[in-house]
């Protein structure tokens, strides 16, 4: 048998590449979790915001609003708009016909009513929460919590 010191086997050359392969594609998902990290609650946080600012923008149009604990029922152009939680999730209902679900992963959600101004606390399960308070042009608030 002939013995070349001098080069590889293909063996050896398999198992070198090999490593190398699972090597680069582990660099991805290390980048990504590297990257990311810090910003795991922003996603979160957008969601919340774009949520609040739809039921501000609700309550500003609405005529009538009726607060009972976990909902809010306010009349827009004749038209009855509720938002309520649903296992861990706030849905929007229009005329009580299917609904949009709005927020996910949600603890709590109440609302009440200040001087004529209508509050709500939102609180996720991952400890982010936020307080808006809003009131509507044409308000007449029924607070029955």
């Amino acid at each position: 048998m002939l013995k070349n010191k001098r080069g590889y086997t293909l063996l050896e050359a398999l198992i070198a590449f090999s490593i190398t392969m699972l090597i680069v594609s582990l660099v991805p998902l290390a980048f990504k979790t590297i990257m990311w990290s810090p910003f795991s609650g922003y996603e979160s946080s957008l969601e919340l915001n774009v949520f609040l600012n739809q039921l501000s923008v609700d309550v500003r149009e609405s005529g009538d609003m009726v607060v009972d604990k976990n909902k809010v029922t306010l009349m827009i152009n004749n038209e009855e708009v509720r938002y309520e939680i649903i296992s861990g999730s706030i849905r929007r209902f229009v005329q009580g016909r299917g609904y949009v679900p709005m927020l996910h992963s949600v603890q709590s959600f109440s609302c009440s009513v200040e001087e004529s101004r209508l509050s709500c606390d939102t609180v996720l399960q991952n400890g982010l929460s936020a307080q808006r308070s809003m009131s509507s042009m044409f308000s007449k608030v029924a607070d029955l919590s």
